[in-house]
C-alpha cells in the first residue's frame, strides 16, 4: 500500500496513516529512498556495486589480444609475401600434428587406466 501526506515523500508500509519502523519511501525532493527507524528516516544506502577484473583475467586478456594481433600480423604478412604465407601454413600444419600427438596420447592414458 502507498499513502502519505505529501506527494514528495510517498511511503509505503502496511498499515494505513501510521509510520512503522521499516516503512520505505520514496523522497523525490532528495532524490532518495528512505527508511523509517521509529524515529526519523534514514537514507537507504543506494551506492552502486563495482565490477571489476583480478590481474590474473587482466593479464590473460591481455596475453590473448596480443595474440590475436600477433596472427593478424602474421596473416597480413602473408597476404604479401609468399615465404612468409608458406612458413605460415608449416607452422599450421605442425601445430595440428602436435594436436594430434596430444590426442593420441591421452587416448593411450585412458586405455592403460582401464
Amino acid at each position: 500500500m502507498v499513502n502519505g501526506g505529501y506527494p514528495a515523500t510517498t511511503y509505503i508500509n502496511t498499515s494505513s496513516g501510521y509510520m512503522n519502523v521499516g516503512d520505505v519511501r520514496y523522497n523525490t525532493q532528495m532524490q532518495r529512498l528512505e527508511v523509517y527507524d521509529g524515529q526519523m528516516w534514514l537514507e537507504i544506502n543506494t551506492s552502486h556495486a563495482s565490477v571489476g577484473l583480478t590481474p590474473d583475467a587482466e593479464r590473460a586478456l591481455d596475453w590473448a589480444n596480443q595474440k590475436i594481433a600477433e596472427e593478424v600480423e602474421l596473416d597480413r604478412l602473408a597476404a604479401s609475401n609468399a615465404t612468409i604465407a608458406d612458413l605460415v601454413n608449416q607452422k599450421k600444419e605442425l601445430d595440428d600434428k602436435i594436436k594430434m600427438v596430444q590426442t593420441l596420447m591421452k587416448e593411450e592414458v585412458k586405455v592403460g587406466t582401464n
